[in-house]
């Protein structure tokens, strides 16, 4: 009986921090919209290193989406905040530049082998000196509802 009592309270944590884990990700959403969306001003016109130094959560992975073309390659990044597989619960800034390293200097830093993606720590330095053009934060409309307790 004892086990049986212990087993259902170990299951129920569980069930919490389930919970937590999605509180969490309205958080980050507000966080995105209203300290970054919302005052982007502060961000345009200066290198990217102001925002990355804003930022109160670390981004996990950057991507190239400006295409395949030599002469807009690396002109628009997406910084992610987390790995999660499910796009719609991706949190995501998506960062434009003018001027960006030509192509055979960037392509590398993105895909340093065959098959192989270029790491963070790789991409955030090339970026750090370029001045953002525009910033935007992936549209939340159709996620999850927003947390109303948090206020930025």
């Amino acid at each position: 009986m004892k086990k049986i009592i212990i087993l259902l309270f170990v299951c129920l944590g569980f069930v919490k921090a389930k919970a937590q884990t999605f509180h969490s990700y309205a958080d980050t959403a507000n966080y995105l919209i209203h300290e970054i969306e919302n005052k982007k001003s502060l961000y345009v016109g200066q290198p990217l290193s102001v925002l990355l130094d804003s930022l109160k959560i670390q981004p996990a992975d950057v991507i190239n989406a400006g295409g395949q073309q030599k002469t807009t390659f690396g002109k628009t990044i997406i910084i992610y905040f987390n790995y999660e597989r499910d796009f719609s619960k991706k949190h995501s800034i998506i960062l434009d530049f003018d001027t960006v390293p030509d192509y055979a200097q960037l392509f590398p830093v993105f895909f340093p082998a065959a098959g192989g993606g270029g790491s963070l720590n790789d991409i955030i330095p090339v970026y750090k000196t370029l001045i953002v053009k525009d910033v935007v934060v992936k549209d939340y409309t159709s996620d999850e509802p927003k947390n109303p307790d948090v206020h930025y």
